[in-house]
């Protein structure tokens, strides 16, 4: 097992020092979402060429010191705040480095039941587990919601240096980095800052094995630090797997919240990453155990809120265009039934239409009042598939736009991914048809788009990464239109944002040349 790790080590030293892994390393952190917010340091990378220089630095690492993380704070669901620690740009780097390294290690360890911040794994995956099991005839009824007081901020520093098999000298500098507050600067003796972009790998691994610990007895499904575990009875999880847990998290510096780790019966319902379990009286399904229909739907807290943020956006764009508007409401529509369209929520799609139409003709009314309803309608509100009543407007190029009507999202059901290891490459092919489905039913592609990433099996031409994360897309001319080429698919690929920056600007031969083979230019 000794020599196995030393193996490990040798290969990811290769692996951090190769211009290939430092190179995405950097593109990890320009493309991120929040590349725009700076750490203690003031600097962001604005133009390619500010993260040249990055790649060459980080081929030695031998002095590297972490420079503290600057703390912000956001507001939770429930009136909270939740710290968030903001690196250097040089700091993310640097660990989005290592994360590379740490990742493979982390899925040949992780349990099979565990679906946070993991390649390809999501909260549907783990929705869907349990879904299966208590809607099994033979399934357990009672549930436990587990919940861990302040876990990333108690998570103990000597398991992690005992445990996670990274350079122990790069893990201590990410531990050990403090964090800067009111110009206060504050030493870190427990925990691993949350917003760290290795924190979720180490989070994750720290609780590898709670699964072993209760199975068979019990069944488990995590995502990250949020756990269910399903069991026959109350008593049963109170009395023997609620001892099995406490003593699992005390050997990581961790206990449970009590006031928030509850148990209950399926028939009562439960919450779980966004989405709400529940077994519904059905005396014609009464089969074994199953006493009902058990249903997954989303969250009702979670359709309130949506409904609040789309009522801000109307309230705060009565000035603006009606493209406008649009434009601001339809990521969110798309992104909110994209997550929801796996799970029994074809009523609720049309209700919160619904909704959005009621306070869009509200605020429109009140913003023309000398209009007749009849031609304000008419102005505004266009007849698409049989609905009179779809807002559209006109963006400054004159192209309509009309806003997404979440009521036509056709239900996916999500298929329980296989407990696979994507790094092997016997494995290749199953993960790369799996690209494909997820692409063929996104909601979040146009047509256009959705038949590029099929036929281009979900990866970028250019960068051979996958089209599925955070990253813009972008769709290219392989012959340019100034030159007559056309919209046709065979003329088109569709690429990350950033690398259709690279094709526009790039002007070495070599480089093109790799490029005219891939059939991009």
């Amino acid at each position: 097992m000794k020599g196995e790790f030393v193996k490990v080590a040798q290969l990811q030293t290769i692996l951090v020092r190769s211009f290939g892994a430092r190179a995405l390393a950097v593109r990890k952190v320009k493309t991120n979402t929040g590349h725009k917010t700076p750490g203690i340091d003031g600097v962001i990378w604005k133009k390619p060429e500010d993260c040249f220089p990055i790649i060459g630095k980080l081929k030695d690492l031998s002095k590297y010191k972490a420079s503290p993380v600057r703390r912000i704070y956001i507001l939770k669901a429930n009136g909270t705040k939740r710290p968030l620690g903001i690196l250097t740009m040089y700091d993310r780097a640097v660990q989005a480095l290592w994360a590379l390294a740490l990742t493979p290690v982390a899925e040949c360890r992780a349990d099979t039941r565990s679906y946070g911040f993991r390649p390809y794994r999501s909260t549907k995956d783990a929705m869907i587990y349990l879904k299966l099991i208590l809607g099994s005839p033979t399934s357990k009824r009672w549930v436990l919601e587990g919940d861990i007081s302040k876990f990333f901020d108690t998570l103990s520093h000597d398991w992690i240096m005992d445990n996670i098999p990274i350079d122990k000298r790069i893990l201590m500098e990410f531990l050990k980095a403090g964090y800067k507050e009111d110009n206060n600067l504050f030493e870190t003796e427990i925990g691993v800052p949350q917003g760290n972009l290795i924190s979720p790998i180490i989070a994750s691994m720290a609780l590898d094995g709670l699964q072993a610990s209760l199975e068979p007895k019990f069944r488990v499904a995590r995502y990250a630090d949020d756990f269910v575990v399903v069991g026959k009875s109350k008593e049963e999880l109170q009395d023997v797997a609620t001892p099995i847990i406490d003593k699992f998290l005390a050997e990581r510096g961790l206990k449970l919240n009590l006031d928030k780790t509850l148990i209950t019966e399926i028939s009562e319902g439960f919450n779980f990453l966004g989405f709400y379990f529940k077994e519904y009286p059905d005396s014609n399904r009464v089969k074994g155990s199953k006493q009902g229909i058990f249903l997954v739907k989303p969250m009702p807290s979670k359709v309130k809120g949506l409904l609040i943020r789309i009522k801000e956006i109307i309230r705060d764009s009565k000035k603006h265009s009606t493209a406008l508007l649009i434009t601001k409401l339809n990521p969110i529509l798309r992104g909110w039934a994209e997550y929801y369209r796996c799970v029994t929520s074809t009523r609720l799609f049309s209700y919160v239409g619904w909704r959005v139409w009621l306070l869009l003709w509200s605020m429109l009314r009140k913003k023309h009042r000398g209009i007749p309803h009849r031609t304000l309608a008419r102005s505004k509100f266009m007849k698409v598939e049989g609905n009179n009543w779809v807002l559209f407007g006109e963006d400054t190029k004159g192209n309509k736009v009309t806003l997404y009507q979440m009521g036509w999202t056709t239900i996916t059901r999500h298929h329980l991914l296989k407990p696979l290891n994507p790094f092997l490459v016997e494995n290749a092919e199953y993960f790369e048809n799996l690209r494909s489905k997820g692409l063929k039913h996104s909601v979040d592609l146009n047509k256009q788009q959705r038949a590029l990433a099929i036929k281009q099996k979900g990866s970028c031409p250019v960068c051979l990464d996958s089209l599925i994360g955070n990253e813009s897309l972008e769709v290219h001319h392989v012959i340019p239109r100034k030159d007559n080429g056309t919209n046709a698919l065979y003329n088109l690929r569709l690429l990350h944002k950033e690398c259709h920056k690279l094709v526009t600007h790039t002007k070495d031969p070599r480089i093109l040349a790799g490029r005219r083979g891939r059939g991009v230019i």
